[in-house]
């Protein structure tokens, strides 16, 4: 799967022009508005993966690019969410004790320091957690609220093919840093840093994308987004639907043989549904 996913913006003859333009928005990110358009690509990658499409990489000139840089806007809008939300949280009993503690022995100070790294060291694993399913969730449903949809983020968010998407992506993000810091002792080097800040951070978008497939999928019986063969554009088809009549002109038979199936992916890295139920267990995904 980490291999793949690294691999994920080498595919298809044009892989040098979508890569040098990549790292040319994020080079020009601390624009702010070329960030937003960088992070509306990565969504991209993330809506792509979720209907199963992971053999063609977006390219720039396919994309609107006001599209996704709005996109690019709307997620972060759900990422200040968060971060706002888990700061309160987790800077009133910190508050308290601090306050409690002004006069008083510095015993008291020092606690509230320790717990406030604990709370902190706390708040940045639930992250790590909480932001990969409402980014899925967000691209699935094309809908803010749907970034903060606490059904999803609980039954999804704890699933274990989503928390080892987690790892993998955090594995991928260390995999990239290390590579940054290295490229980073040279002028030469450092120039390609964003180059490589964008094939790793299409990683990550594409292991988060693979792991709230299946998770979805495990929890909802159904993928998060129909496949389409439409290349172009940013919002191509929405949620999936089951129970459609298929026209006349289709032949009917076992739809499940032309439809992707993540629940029954078996690559080498084993990662997907199959990866995680053991030999002879039933139907363990919550079915709607």
């Amino acid at each position: 799967m980490i291999e793949d996913a690294l691999r994920y913006q080498t595919q298809g003859d044009d892989w040098v022009k979508r890569v040098a333009l990549g790292g040319v928005v994020l080079f020009f990110g601390f624009l702010l508005v070329p960030l937003f358009t960088f992070q509306g690509y990565m969504l991209e990658v993330m809506r792509r993966v979720l209907r199963g499409e992971t053999d063609a990489p977006p390219a720039w000139d396919e994309l609107d690019l006001v599209d996704i840089t709005v996109d690019g806007v709307r997620h972060a809008v759900i990422v200040m969410g968060y971060g706002l939300l888990l700061t309160l949280v987790l800077a009133l009993p910190v508050l308290l004790i601090i306050g409690g503690g002004i006069g008083d022995s510095g015993g008291l100070l020092l606690l509230g320091f320790l717990i406030a790294a604990l709370l902190y060291f706390i708040g940045v694993l639930a992250m790590a957690v909480i932001l990969p399913v409402a980014t899925g969730n967000f691209v699935r449903a094309d809908s803010i609220a749907a970034g903060f949809d606490r059904d999803v983020l609980s039954s999804v968010g704890t699933s274990r093919t989503m928390l080892m998407a987690v790892v993998m992506a955090f594995a991928v993000n260390v995999i990239v840093s290390v590579g940054a810091t290295i490229l980073g002792f040279t002028i030469v080097g450092y120039l390609a840093v964003p180059f490589l800040a964008f094939v790793g951070q299409s990683a990550i978008m594409y292991v988060w994308g693979r792991g709230f497939a299946d998770a979805y999928e495990e929890e909802y019986g159904e993928p998060p987004l129909a496949p389409t063969t439409a290349t172009g554009g940013t919002h191509g088809s929405g949620p999936a639907t089951t129970g459609t009549t298929p026209s006349v002109d289709e032949p009917i038979g076992d739809s499940d043989t032309d439809q992707p199936s993540w629940s029954d992916d078996t690559d080498e890295s084993g990662f997907g549904t199959s990866a995680w139920d053991d030999a002879g267990d039933g139907d363990s995904g919550r079915r709607r």
